[in-house]
C-alpha cells in the first residue's frame, strides 16, 4: 500500500498510467462542476464560474501538459534523451490523482462553504477593505478554522508535488541537485504558463 502511495511508478507507467491518469484528470472535472471549482492552474484550485463540463476537462489537460512538456524538454536537455516519452507523460497524468481527493474534500456539503465565508471575513480585515472589521477573537477563530478546513488540500496538493518529483526522477534517471532544480523551474514555469492559458480559455 505505502508502495501505492507514495511510489506507484515503481509498479505502472507509460501507457498504463496514462490511461489511468487521463480517466482521474476527467473524473476530477466531473467531480469539480458539481462542487463549483476550477483547476486553473498545475497547482491550483479554486471556487468560480458555472462552466461546461468540457472547460474543466481542458483546464486538466492544460495543467498535465504544460508541466510535461516543460520536464520532457529539461529530461531531453539534463539525461541526453535516454528515456520514454510515453513514460514521463504517463506518470505526469498519473500523478494529479491527489487532485482528485482535494476536489473530493471540497465538495462535501458545508466544507466548501465554510471556507469561502471564513476567507470573507478574514479580507474584511484588510485596510483597503470598507466592510466591518471582526474582533480579535472572532478573527483568530476564522484564521484557526480556515487552516484546518484547508490543511487537506494543501496535503493533497504536496503529495502530487511529490509524485510528479518522483516520476520525473524515475523516468529521466536523474539525481541530485540537477534534478530538484530542474523540476523546480519546470514546475514554476507551468504554474506561471497554465494559469495563462486557462484565463485565455475561460475567455472564450
Amino acid at each position: 500500500m505505502k508502495t501505492w502511495l507514495f511510489r506507484p511508478f515503481d509498479r505502472m507507467a507509460g501507457a498504463p498510467a496514462l490511461g489511468l491518469g487521463l480517466l482521474i484528470i476527467a473524473v476530477t472535472a466531473l467531480v469539480a462542476r458539481r462542487a463549483g471549482l476550477h483547476t486553473d492552474g498545475v497547482l491550483d484550485l479554486n471556487f468560480g464560474p458555472e462552466v461546461a463540463l468540457w472547460v474543466l476537462v481542458a483546464q486538466g489537460l492544460i495543467n498535465w501538459l504544460c508541466l510535461s512538456v516543460l520536464l520532457l524538454f529539461t529530461g531531453l536537455w539534463l539525461s541526453k534523451g535516454r528515456f520514454r516519452l510515453i513514460d514521463l507523460i504517463g506518470t505526469q497524468a498519473l500523478a494529479r490523482w491527489p487532485m482528485l481527493l482535494a476536489t473530493l474534500w471540497y465538495s462535501i456539503p458545508g466544507i466548501g462553504q465554510s471556507i469561502e465565508a471564513s476567507t470573507t471575513r478574514l479580507l474584511a480585515t484588510m485596510p483597503d477593505q470598507p466592510t466591518e472589521v471582526i474582533a480579535p477573537v472572532e478573527y483568530l477563530f476564522d484564521a484557526m478554522w480556515l487552516m484546518l478546513l484547508s490543511l487537506p488540500i494543501l496535503a493533497a496538493i504536496v503529495w502530487m508535488v511529490w509524485l510528479m518529483y518522483h516520476g520525473y526522477r524515475l523516468v529521466t534517471n536523474l539525481s541530485g541537485h540537477r534534478a530538484v532544480l530542474s523540476f523546480i523551474a519546470a514546475l514554476v514555469i507551468a504554474e506561471v504558463l497554465s494559469k495563462v492559458l486557462i484565463h485565455f480559455l475561460l475567455l472564450q
